[in-house]
């Protein structure tokens, strides 16, 4: 048990000490005025910290990006938390959104067993079987507690137009997902993911129906 409360204590300062140096950094880099900044991504990607690992992140067509504050391995899933100088922070589980608080929606949580990646690993073309799950979430504003959706995952081919960043060997996965709205009408919405060797790169994946995100790992600047 106290080794557990050490490890807890060790991550929460590593992430805090990223999320400070963000913090620090905004009132002279306006790159760190995540997903609000209207700067060319050029000029964002070339103001970048070295020796921190960044992700990208797009919403509604305003880019930015996220920094890495703490990687994990549970069992056999990776979890990575990356937060931005303003306060916005991602729980990735396998390159999956987990939980997402700071944004003018969040997703505090939800529980559910999404397909292991490798269940997709059979070649492009070939057919492969769908995957059906459901998870419960729980999502803000409106205090909405265990929002049921039900899940189909399954294989697809690349898209016409490759996504920056993203190889032509990528394995493709696609889920189509039905859940409800605040009003309580009916919502079907795609996600998207790009992998390669057996992890994550790229990614769409909605937090509510204006709110859809797109996620690009960008790896560790070099000075």
């Amino acid at each position: 048990m106290i080794l557990r409360c050490l490890k807890c204590v060790c991550l929460y300062v590593s992430a805090l000490v990223v999320a400070l140096t963000l913090q620090g950094c905004r009132g002279s880099n306006p790159v760190y005025d995540t997903l609000t900044n209207v700067l060319p991504w050029s000029q964002q990607f070339a103001s970048l910290q070295p020796g921190f690992e960044y992700l990208w992140v797009s919403v509604d067509g305003k880019a930015s990006v996220m920094a890495l504050g703490a990687r994990e391995t549970r069992g056999s899933a990776v979890h990575e938390h990356w937060y931005t100088g303003q306060g916005e922070m991602l729980h990735l589980v396998d390159g999956r959104v987990q939980q997402a608080l700071g944004f003018t929606h969040e997703l505090r949580q939800q529980t559910g067993a999404p397909p292991a990646w490798g269940r997709f690993d059979a070649a492009l073309g070939q057919a492969t079987q769908d995957v059906a799950w459901t998870r419960q979430l729980d999502v803000m504003p409106g205090y909405r507690f265990g929002v049921q959706e039900t899940v189909v995952s399954r294989t697809m081919h690349e898209p016409a137009r490759l996504p920056e960043g993203v190889p032509a060997h990528a394995q493709w996965v696609a889920d189509e997902v039905h859940g409800k709205k605040a009003n309580g009408l009916p919502w079907m919405y795609a996600q998207r993911f790009a992998l390669a060797n057996g992890r994550v790169m790229y990614s769409e994946q909605c937090l509510a129906p204006a709110v859809c995100l797109k996620l690009r790992t960008l790896g560790v600047v070099v000075p």
